[in-house]
């Protein structure tokens, strides 16, 4: 396997153990619980949506982690990142940092691993 399907599958898997509790309402509810986040209707409603996807995307990257799955998938990381270090700016909960560090670092591993080749 390649260092590039390696990481790919390793980010996946990262992705997929993260988002799993978004997938269902219940599930969500619990988890921005946990996070400290508020929750609505409408803050369910996206967080499962996000999860759903997230999810959907890390099978897709764990059963085919082609570089330009995985190249896709660190342009996304890069971008989630940003989004992530925004609503820290606006004061949304402390925990967003956790997740900004480990987007970083799965980006940064794809990126290196993508660069090499």
């Amino acid at each position: 396997m390649t260092p590039v399907a390696r990481w790919g599958k390793a980010g996946a898997l990262y992705d997929l153990v993260a988002s799993i509790a978004f997938v269902t309402p219940w599930s969500a509810a619990l988890a921005l619980d946990l996070l400290g986040t508020p929750r609505s209707s409408q803050t369910l409603l996206f967080a499962t949506l996000f999860g759903t996807v997230v999810v959907m995307w890390s099978v897709v990257r764990w059963l085919r982690p082609e570089p330009l799955l995985i190249a896709a998938d660190t342009a996304g990381r890069a971008l989630f990142s940003v989004w992530f270090a925004w609503a820290l700016w606006q004061g949304h909960t402390p925990a967003l940092a956790g997740f900004l560090a480990l987007e970083l670092f799965w980006g940064a591993a794809q990126l290196r691993a993508l660069v090499r080749g």
